[in-house]
């Protein structure tokens, strides 16, 4: 597993994750404004992308000590 993994990001938000088994294993990104994720979803709410916590991308930043 990496060192810059979601779940030590400083944009990594797992308590506004509000199904059962996605809050087990993953939380929300905050690293960009919520997004609409298909066509469908343009007529409804926009969301941040729900992540595993032993995801990681290039936009990582480490939480502040």
């Amino acid at each position: 597993m990496t060192d810059k993994a979601c779940n030590v990001c400083a944009f990594f938000d797992n308590a506004a994750v509000k199904e059962t088994s996605a809050k087990e294993t993953g939380g929300l990104c905050r690293f960009s404004a919520p997004t609409f994720l298909t066509e469908e979803e343009m007529h409804g709410d926009a969301h941040w992308p729900v992540v595993k916590s032993n995801d990681w991308c290039g936009s990582f930043e480490g939480q502040a000590a």
